[in-house]
């Protein structure tokens, strides 16, 4: 690893390719009093992790259209995450509820979901 105020490493941050995942998870249950407690910290999402991924950009395109290239439809208490898959820690986080997408995420502590389905984010034509 080269330290991070290095030419080099600057270079080679510019150079290398942003690539973002998209991860869906079913909502399953709140966990129960009885269940195991877990303690721990977990980061809230971002309003904006790059390149023009803002929470308000990618509200705007699920609620207009299928932005999905699998066979998709979203169920209440779906939880979307998109994620720079160097940093996990800086994501975007969308929950479907009431018949659409908002902003909004679970407490890992306090629910059980399951991974779906997860891929690659593509940039969309204009149409």
């Amino acid at each position: 690893m080269h330290n991070k105020n290095s030419r080099r490493y600057k270079q080679e941050q510019a150079t290398t390719p942003k690539v973002y995942r998209w991860y869906l998870s079913t909502f399953k249950r709140y966990k129960s009093d009885d269940e195991p407690l877990m303690e721990g910290l977990y980061e809230l999402p971002a309003a904006d992790i790059g390149k023009g991924l803002t929470d308000d950009w990618v509200l705007l395109n699920l609620n207009d259209r299928n932005c999905f290239d699998v066979d998709y439809t979203p169920q209440e208490g779906d939880n979307l995450v998109i994620q720079d898959a160097h940093k996990e820690w800086i994501y975007l986080s969308f929950i479907f509820q009431n018949g659409g997408w908002a902003r909004g995420h679970y407490n890992p502590f306090d629910i059980i979901q399951t991974l779906s389905m997860n891929g690659e984010v593509k940039q969309i034509g204009s149409y």
